[in-house]
């Protein structure tokens, strides 16, 4: 239950939330600008291909420790509500 909730809250709402982040919206202006200067480059198609494969590799490692860091924070607030018996068991 807690893998399902996690991808619904890292998909669609959190990308609402994240995509009027300033700081957000900086880093991900920074990464286009070096996608175009890769671009710019002239690689070839095998290390264009290279170069794409890594970023979407990182990308999807990226995501899922996002959504591993939303998993744990919500294990350590349930954890947090029951020592404080605020929920039970």
């Amino acid at each position: 239950m807690l893998e399902i909730f996690a991808k619904l809250m890292t998909a669609e709402r959190f990308d609402q939330i994240v995509s009027e982040e300033k700081e957000y919206i900086k880093r991900d202006q920074t990464v286009e600008e070096l996608v175009e200067q890769v671009r710019r480059c002239r690689l070839t198609r095998e290390q264009r291909l290279a170069v794409d494969r890594l970023l979407a590799a990182n990308n999807m490692c990226n995501y899922r420790y996002s959504e591993l860091a939303y998993m744990q924070g919500i294990k350590d607030c349930v954890s947090l509500l029951k020592e404080m018996d605020l929920i039970k068991t």
